[in-house]
């Protein structure tokens, strides 16, 4: 999921702009938004009261009206205000520019990413400190028509007290939705009812509350429901600050006279809610400062059958199980189909949410959850964890009595251990994660890691400020990363080698110690130019060309040409474990080698990009980096002459015409299981504080936390789809 989020500050003359990007590589960026002309303020004044009609209408901030109530006088006021909208966010200040030209280049790099899946899902998140930017129609900014089309803009609603809502586990596979039917008179309410109830069919279970009274919803709310539906006649404020819902003849209520309930709600796992009534911002408003991720709501009076279409059309998709934005996206999309009736209708419905829901997957599948525990245990199953409990106290008596002899406290450490071990955790939310920003660095291995799962660590743990760094004069690597762990000038490293003696022995020097914490499995690809007719490689054969005993393919069975052999930087992770499996210990490669900065420089070197008229060439590099390319091809190769040669890739390999619409995929099976003969392993870097501290360093904490991370199932599912082999198994 690609996230535009662009956030308006109030500021003299105009706001200024923040615009970030989550899913991609993206400096944030910043702007100056002049303030809406004159123009498209009166047009869309112009607009409201064309829609709202009549002048007794204008009291419809506190009803859902007919068809019959208004008068439309055509499509020109909304047309005016698409006009002026554009004028106003195309003007070429030149302190906007910017913004405009990057949210363009996003959408083409996203499109261009091959990184990114087709039919990735894109939002743009509008971040507004005033309710009349959040109801002009964005969405008919030509940038997001031509460059967004199939994302939705979002209002996000800030609130300062905000915390994490984690909602209980449901322990039936039953949904249930809370109905309120407020005061509905000139509204059909019985349409909503239907499309609701049809939801019953698929195993819902609907609560309808018909104009309860306060008392009648207050107690109602107590209970457990996943969404919650009000459909009556509703208002906001002015300011969008307030909202109210009639829910009778006599009792109108905001939602802060239902605080107390609503916050319970939320506590049982109450996570969205849907107004199809009138004017809701006020209320999404209200309901987002109790920490609800969610609302839906209608930014304007909304006639019948508009709101029972949009409510049919949003279960059609969501109950797909469709993403929540996409459903709503969909939804107000339908409603196309009725704006030349009313003009302006599709801008009503708005998704209203707290920044963190962005971020957790709100789906139909996902609020059916499954029971967390099964009574019936085998007998052998309870005997055996009685002797695992016996093993595991032994563990912990000997915890305590090191502990008690250094002097420290053991109930923390006890406590911390127990938690680990009867609990570890499997969700990236499950590890705690310290406050603040650090810096890490290393293997270029582990591009494509940072590019997917430490993105998404950031978007769970925002506070968990991860900044990539590199060595301000070696080349990335992993032997840069644990130099600068050791200088301190990062909190931990990524590493494609395991700790170097001389490396402890420095740590050991300076009071501390590294600690390799594993968290996947990789391995080292041999790539040749395509057109070079070398079919396989011998470990024995590799050392030849690498310590300059071989110097010409014909040696090995190939053509009359030149061998130009290629590697990373000398200290990198991948120089260091080729070395370990192809040389004797003190042995190193010969002067032949040619060492690159960056795999891309040798990737083009030796597909001959730069037409260098040599294509003799050949790198052996991350196989991560390499298996997949077009312009280089993958050796098999064999620990011994006698073979057998295994290959990096599954099947046959792909001819060079066929890519890129074909790739050669990586073989996990022969890494996992160690057949590839050069097979290594990825690693965190941590810096142990000495053991004299009461407890670790914020580094040290932030090491571990990341590497705990990595190694939740979460964590493991993410490195696998950033193309790497979980340590912890398929």
């Amino acid at each position: 999921m690609l996230i535009v989020k662009m956030k308006l500050f109030d500021k003299e003359s105009g706001f200024h702009t923040n615009l970030e990007v989550t899913g991609m590589k993206f400096e944030p960026i910043e702007g100056f938004l002049p303030a809406p002309p004159p123009a498209l303020n009166s047009s869309f004044t112009n607009w409201q009261l064309s829609y709202r009609g009549l002048d007794d209408v204008k009291s419809c901030f506190s009803s859902r009206i007919t068809p019959g109530e208004v008068y439309y006088s055509g499509p020109e006021e909304a047309q005016a205000v698409k006009a002026h909208l554009n004028e106003w966010l195309n003007s070429g200040d030149r302190e906007w520019q910017p913004i405009r030209d990057q949210l363009i280049s996003i959408a083409n790099q996203s499109q261009a990413n091959q990184s990114n899946p087709a039919g990735q899902e894109i939002h743009v998140l509008l971040d507004v400190p005033e309710t009349n930017l959040s109801r002009f129609p964005w969405q008919e900014w030509d940038i997001f028509k031509n460059h967004y089309p199939n994302a939705e803009v979002i209002l996000r609603i800030r609130n300062p007290f905000s915390k994490t809502i984690i909602p209980p586990q449901n322990s039936s596979k039953l949904i249930r939705i809370l109905v309120v039917v407020g005061r509905s008179d000139g509204i059909n309410t019985e349409s909503d009812l239907e499309v609701i109830q049809e939801l019953e069919k698929k195993g819902v279970e609907v609560i309808t509350l018909i104009q309860p009274s306060f008392q009648e919803l207050y107690q109602a709310l107590f209970e457990s429901y996943q969404i919650f539906i009000f459909t009556g006649h509703s208002s906001s404020q002015e300011d969008g600050k307030i909202g109210w819902i009639e829910l009778n003849n006599q009792d109108s209520v905001t939602i802060n006279q239902l605080s107390e309930p609503f916050k319970k709600a939320i506590d049982n796992g109450l996570e969205l809610a849907i107004f199809n009534s009138c004017d809701g911002i006020g209320l999404a408003n209200q309901l987002t400062q109790l920490n609800l991720l969610q609302c839906i709501v209608m930014r304007e009076p909304v006639p019948d059958v508009v709101a029972v279409a949009f409510l049919k059309y949003f279960f059609k998709e969501f109950t797909a199980n469709k993403s929540l934005f996409t459903s709503v996206h969909e939804a107000r999309n339908r409603l196309g189909a009725l704006n030349e009736k009313y003009p302006g209708v599709i801008w009503l419905p708005i998704l209203c949410i707290r920044e963190s829901a962005l971020y957790k997957p709100f789906t139909w599948q996902g609020l059916l959850k499954k029971p967390s525990f099964n009574p019936n245990i085998p007998l052998k199953l309870i005997r055996l964890g009685c002797i695992l409990i016996l093993f595991f106290f032994l563990i912990l008596s000997s915890f305590t009595i090191i502990h008690i002899i250094r002097g420290k406290e053991p109930l923390a450490g006890l406590i911390t251990l127990i938690e680990k071990i009867v609990n570890p955790p499997t969700k990236l939310t499950d590890v705690n994660t310290p406050s603040g920003t650090f810096r890490y660095g290393g293997s270029t291995t582990w591009a494509k890691i940072r590019g997917l799962v430490d993105d998404k660590i950031e978007q769970k743990f925002p506070q968990f400020n991860l900044v990539y760094t590199e060595h301000i004069r070696r080349p990335p690597g992993s032997g840069s990363g644990i130099r600068m762990l050791l200088d301190g000038q990062i909190s931990f490293s990524q590493s494609s080698r395991p700790i170097k003696d001389e490396e402890q022995q420095i740590a050991n020097q300076r009071g501390f110690k590294l600690k390799e914490i594993p968290v996947a499995i990789g391995g080292m690809a041999v790539v040749v130019h395509p057109k070079l007719d070398i079919k396989d490689l011998t470990l024995e054969q590799l050392k030849g060309i690498y310590t300059g005993k071989l110097t010409n393919w014909q040696q090995v069975g190939g053509p009359n040409l030149k061998i130009t052999p290629y590697s990373a930087p000398r200290d990198s992770g991948g120089t260091v474990i080729l070395k370990k499996h192809l040389l004797e210990q003190g042995q190193d490669f010969g002067p032949n080698v040619i060492y690159t900065k960056t795999p891309t420089e040798a990737i083009n070197k030796v597909g001959n990009l730069n037409n260098e008229g040599d294509d003799g060439g050949i790198y052996m590099a991350s196989v991560y980096n390499l298996v997949g390319q077009c312009s280089v091809k993958p050796v098999p190769i064999a620990r011994t002459n006698n073979g057998p040669f295994i290959a990096p890739y599954e099947g046959e390999l792909v001819p060079i015409q066929d890519c890129p619409d074909q790739r050669n995929k990586l073989n996990y099976k022969v890494f996992q299981n160690s057949e590839y003969p050069i097979t290594r392993r990825l690693f965190v870097i941590i810096k142990e504080d000495s053991g004299l501290k009461e407890e670790p360093g914020l580094d040290q904490q932030a090491g571990e936390a990341y590497a705990n991370l990595l190694l939740t199932d979460e964590g493991q599912k993410l490195i696998a789809e950033a193309g790497f082999i979980p340590v912890k198994g398929p």
